[in-house]
């Protein structure tokens, strides 16, 4: 078999550029040299940045079409292919920070501290990139300070958006492809963070919140762009935090801790022969590595490097593992690595999955049959994973005293009390702690081992409050609670860990507080929102996510507790949404105001932008953690200008106004974000307006909507934004949903959307368990009866386009005679009992997955409803 045959890549590139293949077969058959990568990504920087952009695409396919036809040819070694896509990658990122710092240096004039560092991470750092690796990276600058220039800009401003731009340049896709996809989640404080912080804030965070994985994430970490000696003298100062003087015992449980995530994850995607992940994967390879270099770093420096092969052999020298394992271990891990690239080199795509063919992809490797790959690689795995998990045995930390607990219990406090962490603290705070610690043994000991490492997670993230130690020392009732609420919920757990503070909260919870009305809800918004000023940004969001999640946090220990009924907790959480989008739309709103001054209105006397919320929003319906599915209307003249010193028309302030709108809802904070925003609803889809005018909104929904479209509306109701054009859009809707239909194109439509949708979002099959929404019986099934007979017989019973809620939608179906009596109570039953077992699996972190023989009855009744109704011949 061809390179050619082999990968679809390779043969589409070499037609399109490569025809007679002269170059593949002569420069490209040949490893380039470093310098001569230089030399052509160098002379890309003083281009536009348009042609920069493309002209860095076709030479990365051009290098990348060169890899892969020597990696399938067996020109080069796995050394050559790690060390050209790495060298690629680095020169990559340095040729667009250069590109980009001279045209902000021309804009914004030099920095006053003009060192600027790229840190790689991963595979890059490593100086092992994959063919298709992303490119992980967190970016620091020297100082603050301002620029030179006659647009000043602040250092954290100007760094903050040249690393944007530098990143956007790389892994934005177009027609040509990208160049490689830049990851900046490991940086510190996460996506929550600055794309760009000083060096002295870098060396701060790690120092007071740094996080195990963290030490991990570092152990690769190499200055690959920019400033390099700004990189190495940070790094420097980092390696404390990486590696500790004594033998870090705790680097067993957090590599536990890891991998059962990862299992999780694994088993949730169905990736168990995913090369990277899976049993006895490169992961695993790795963490064996990796969790040693922690171990014995700080009492052997030859450990301290970044390269994977290189510390294994560091090992080996060390006797810190035995010859022959060490040396299997880089014979399997190399196969496995050379496997990863060979599956990557195919459609040059990041995936670790073996394809569903394994004929070429054997062929390649050189075995007679699939069969006899097959069997190779589960004797690969299988050594990795039997290493791995001997490694996880191989030392434990010296017990704590004996008490009356479970071992399990006692192994996880012991290690936890060793971290650096614990040894960090003030006298006090440590005398609190290890009290709290020793009484927490006997507790935890009656609940599963999960409880316990949610308490620690706890534990961990508030080790500067120790007032939070004493109060769960000295109240036994206070622990107890907690305890309890930790075993009953797993996302309640999350939340806390996230943000400590909730634990006032949970102390003191009243059921008589347990429902607030609507206008409460807003109130208490309102009076937090007086205390942020008009143009703090940042404290803007962090206050709507503090609020959002500490009510949604509340209300989640009220249901837990038995002491709030489902209908009244969907209530409250789409009250909490429906206040904060309010408060965004009029932050937006007026943010736009102070710069391009007001639009003319056609409808109402406010904001002339209304927004309708769809789904669960608008459905009265919403879950924890439930996206909102928001579409925007306007009211004002989109031709005429705004009346602002910088006037700009209707229809781009309000476009602006919505933009920024969504920008604030998903905007990351130190306490995550406020909702994911779902705008796929909206006339023409992606394609489509964000913000349409209410006329055209009609016209489209009279003329040219979808089947499914018009379900969708059939849930629809403003939940924000100027009242009267909220009046008109009510009125629409009824207007909409009255209308004449031909009930068997309807019931067609409806029922062929059903199938679409089970063939494409049900839970994978090697996944036990009953998908709640989407399964055969389910949700979704009792959404679309009810959506199919409101929309067929609304024309006759206009009083079926009240309501946008389920429940009353039946309800109204019943009173009209469309529906039985029993039978919409019947489904009523089923769709409450769906959500409360569905609100039950999200607080157990089970993802709305449940034993199936839980509702039993529940789906023999809607599917011989559905089979009853759904048909047609």
């Amino acid at each position: 078999m061809t390179p050619f045959d082999y990968s679809p890549f390779l043969k589409r590139w070499s037609e399109k550029f490569d025809p007679d293949r002269s170059f593949l077969e002569s420069d490209g058959a040949r490893a380039p040299t470093i310098k001569a990568m230089q030399v052509i990504w160098g002379s890309l920087t003083d281009l536009d940045t348009a042609n920069f952009e493309r002209q860095a695409r076709l030479e990365r396919n051009r290098q990348q079409a060169g890899l892969i036809y020597r990696l399938l040819a067996g020109i080069d070694s796995f050394e050559d292919t790690v060390q050209i896509t790495t060298s690629l990658g680095e020169l990559a990122l340095q040729a667009s920070l250069s590109h980009h710092q001279r045209i902000f240096g021309d804009t914004f004039g030099v920095p006053a501290d003009p060192r600027f560092t790229v840190i790689g991470l991963g595979k890059l750092g490593g100086r092992e990139l994959n063919l298709s690796s992303d490119i992980d990276i967190f970016c620091v600058f020297g100082s603050d300070g301002k620029t030179a220039g006659p647009r000043v800009r602040d250092h954290s401003d100007f760094f903050t958006h040249l690393t944007q731009r530098m990143a956007r340049s790389l892994d934005t896709k177009t027609l040509d492809g990208l160049v490689a996809r830049v990851d900046q989640r490991l940086r510190p404080w996460g996506s929550a963070g600055r794309l760009a912080i000083p060096a002295f804030a870098c060396s701060e965070y790690y120092e007071s919140h740094g996080r195990e994985w963290e030490r991990f994430a570092l152990l690769k970490a190499r200055p690959v762009a920019g400033n390099l000696e700004l990189g190495s003298e940070l790094l420097k100062e980092l390696k404390p935090f990486m590696f500790r003087k004594y033998l870090d015992f705790g680097v067993f449980e957090s590599i536990r801790e890891l991998k059962v995530k990862i299992e999780i994850e694994v088993r949730r995607s169905g990736k168990e022969t995913d090369v990277k992940v899976g049993r006895g994967g490169i992961r695993e390879a790795e963490f064996i590595v990796q969790s040693m270099q922690l171990l014995r770093g700080g009492q052997v420096p030859s450990l301290q490097g970044t390269s994977f092969l290189n510390t294994l052999d560091g090992l080996v020298d060390q006797n810190i593992l035995p010859f022959i394992e060490g040396i299997q271990l880089r014979e399997d891990y190399l196969w496995l690595r050379n496997l990863e690239h060979l599956i990557q080199a195919e459609n040059d795509q990041q995936t670790h999955a073996l394809p569903h063919d394994l004929g070429p992809l054997s062929a390649v490797l050189g075995f007679a049959s699939a069969h006899d790959f097959e069997l190779e690689r589960r004797n690969v795995t299988d050594r990795v994973n039997a290493s791995f998990t001997s490694f996880l045995k191989t030392e434990k930390p010296e017990k704590l005293a004996e008490r009356p607990v479970l071992d399990d219990v006692l192994n996880r406090l012991d290690l936890f009390q060793n971290r650096e962490a614990c040894d960090r603290l003030e006298p006090v705070a440590k005398k609190r702690l290890l009290n709290l610690i020793e009484k927490l043994g006997p507790a935890l000991s009656l609940y599963s081992l999960d409880v316990t490492d949610r308490m620690l997670d706890f534990i961990s993230t508030c080790m500067r409050r120790s007032a939070y130690f004493a109060l769960l020392s000295e109240n036994p009732e206070t622990l107890r609670r907690m305890l309890e609420i930790l075993n009953r919920s797993s996302w309640i757990a999350e939340r806390l860990i996230e943000m400590p503070a909730l634990l006032d909260e949970l102390l003191m919870l009243n059921p008589v507080d347990a429902v607030m009305s609507r206008e409460a809800i807003r109130q208490e918004l309102n009076v937090r929102m007086q205390r942020v000023g008009p143009d703090d940004t940042e404290r803007f969001t962090e206050t709507l996510v503090q609020f959002a999640r500490g009510l949604a946090f509340r209300v989640a220990v009220f249901e837990v507790r038995g002491e709030i009924p489902l209908m009244k907790v969907s209530d409250q959480l789409t009250w909490v949404a429906e206040a904060v989008v309010n408060e965004v739309l009029a932050y937006a709103h007026q943010e736009c105001i102070s710069r391009y001054g007001s639009p003319k209105l056609i409808c109402g006397n406010d904001s002339g932008i209304s927004v309708l919320g769809y789904g669960k929003l608008g459905g009265i319906e919403m879950s924890y953690g439930s996206d909102l599915d928001l579409v925007f209307v306007h009211g004002v003249d989109s031709a005429k200008l705004t009346d602002g010193v910088q006037p700009i028309e209707g229809g781009v302030f309000v476009t602006r106004v919505v933009r920024r709108m969504v920008a604030l809802l998903e905007e990351p904070t130190r306490f995550g974000r406020l909702y994911e925003i779902d705008t796929r609803l909206r006339p023409s889809g992606h394609s489509g307006l964000m913000v349409v005018a209410i006329d055209a909104f009609e016209k489209y929904l009279d003329e040219s909507a979808w089947t499914w479209e018009l379900q969708a509306f059939v849930r629809a109701r403003p939940v924000a934004g100027e009242r009267l054009l909220n009046d008109e859009l009510e009125a629409l809707r009824k207007s909409i949903l009255v209308r004449t239909r031909d009930s068997s194109a309807l019931l067609i439509d409806v029922i062929n959307m059903r199938k679409k949708m089970r063939s494409q979002m049900l839970i994978a099959p090697n996944i036990d368990g009953f998908d709640l929404k989407q399964g055969e019986g389910g949700i979704v099934d009792i959404e679309f009866m009810v959506q199919y007979h409101i929309l067929a017989n609304a024309r006759t019973y206009p009083g079926l386009a009240l309501y946008s809620d389920n429940i009353r939608q039946l309800e109204a179906l019943s009173l009209v005679g469309c529906l039985s009596d029993a039978d919409a109570d019947a489904l009523k039953a089923a769709y409450v009992r769906y959500r409360s077992l569905n609100h039950e699996a999200i607080l157990a972190g089970r993802a709305g997955l449940i034993a199936a023989e839980l509702v039993r009855d529940e789906r023999r009744t809607v599917n011989r409803l559905w089979a009853q109704w759904m048909k047609y011949s």
